[in-house]
C-alpha cells in the first residue's frame, strides 16, 4: 500500500448503513419525512432525495476547493512568519497553478504549487510555469472514509505519472494531507504517542518524483531527493520533523518507460518508503 494509515473500521462500517437509511427513508421513517414537510411519495418520485444530495454535493465541493486552498495558504503564512520562505502569492483567479512560492530573493529561486482533491481528477488542467525551479502538486483529501488514503494516493500518482510521461510535463513533488489524519477516526502510525490527537499537526506525506520526465533514450531518471528539492525539507521543518525522523514521512516513486511491442509504449511505477517497494502499477500499452 502506498500509504500505511487506515480509517477505523468502527467509522467505514457506518457509512453503508447511513446510505440505506437516508435512501429508504420514504419506506422507513415516513413520519419524519412528514415531520419536517416532506411527502414520503416526493421522496424518489418527485426527485426530492436525488435533488438534494446534488445540492448538498455542489455546495460541499464549491466549500472544499475554497478550503484546500486555505489550508494551504495558512501553510505558506506559517512558513513566511517562519522566515523559511521569501514570499508568496496566490494566483489560482489568473493562472493554471495556484500559488507561486519565493524560496530566496537573493538569487531568486521560485516554486509553483498546484492544490487539488483527494483523487487528482483535474491533474491535467494544471502547468508547471516556466520560471519554476520547483512544480509541486499538494493533494488534499477532505475527511470522506469510503476509500482508504492509499487509494487516493495510489490514483492521484497514477495521474500525475501518466501527465509526465505522455503529456511531458515535469512534477517534482507530491505533498498528501488528509484531514482526519491523527484523529480518532484515523490514528496516524508516524505519531507514536499522539497517533489520535496530533490533528492537523501532521506533516504531508511527501512524494518525491523523477528529476527529468521519463523517456525510451533516458527510460528511468533517478527520484529525487530531499538534498536536490528546496521545498519538501521546509515545509517539514515547519510541521517540526526532525532530520533524523525524515524518512517516515517521505516515498520515492520511481518511474520506467519501455517499449511494447511494435511501435506502443508503457510506463511502470514502483513507490519505495525506507527503501521498501509498498505500491506499484504498470499502465496499458498506448502509441504515443
Amino acid at each position: 500500500m502506498a500509504l500505511p494509515c487506515k480509517h477505523e473500521d468502527r467509522v467505514t462500517k457506518q457509512v453503508r448503513p447511513t446510505v440505506d437509511l437516508l435512501k429508504n427513508m420514504d419506506q422507513w421513517h415516513p413520519n419524519v419525512l412528514k415531520q419536517h414537510g416532506i411527502e414520503p411519495v416526493d421522496y424518489h418520485g418527485g426527485l426530492v432525495f436525488r435533488s438534494a444530495v446534488e445540492s448538498i454535493r455542489g455546495t460541499y465541493i464549491a466549500s472544499q476547493t475554497t478550503g484546500r486552498q486555505a489550508l494551504v495558504k495558512d501553510v505558506l503564512d506559517n512558513m513566511k512568519q517562519k522566515s523559511l520562505i521569501s514570499n508568496y502569492e496566490q494566483r489560482s483567479s489568473r493562472q493554471r497553478y495556484d500559488f507561486e512560492v519565493e524560496i530566496q530573493a537573493a538569487p531568486q529561486y521560485f516554486c509553483a504549487i498546484e492544490v487539488k482533491g483527494g483523487e487528482g481528477n483535474s491533474i491535467n488542467i494544471s502547468d508547471r510555469p516556466l520560471w519554476a525551479q520547483e512544480f509541486a502538486v499538494w493533494s488534499h483529501l477532505d475527511g470522506a472514509v469510503v476509500n482508504q488514503p492509499a487509494h487516493g494516493a495510489h490514483s492521484v500518482i497514477n495521474r500525475i505519472t501518466n501527465e509526465m510521461v505522455k503529456r511531458e510535463k515535469q512534477v517534482d513533488i507530491l505533498f498528501f494531507k488528509d484531514l482526519l489524519c491523527g484523529t480518532r477516526a484515523r490514528p496516524c502510525p508516524k505519531y507514536q504517542g499522539q497517533e489520535d490527537t496530533v490533528g492537523l499537526n501532521t506533516a504531508p506525506d511527501v512524494f518525491l518524483f523523477p528529476q527529468q520526465i521519463p523517456t525510451l533514450q533516458d527510460p528511468k531518471p533517478p527520484v529525487h531527493t530531499l538534498n536536490t528539492l528546496r521545498l519538501p525539507g521546509l515545509i517539514l521543518d515547519l510541521f517540526g520533523i526532525a532530520p533524523q525522523a525524515r524518512s517516515a514521512h517521505v516515498w520515492e516513486v520511481e518511474v520506467e518507460v519501455m517499449q511494447h511491442k511494435s511501435n506502443m509504449i508503457k510506463r511502470e511505477v514502483r513507490i519505495k518508503h525506507q527503501g521498501k517497494i509498498v505500491d506499484s502499477s504498470i499502465s496499458r500499452p498506448w502509441t504515443p
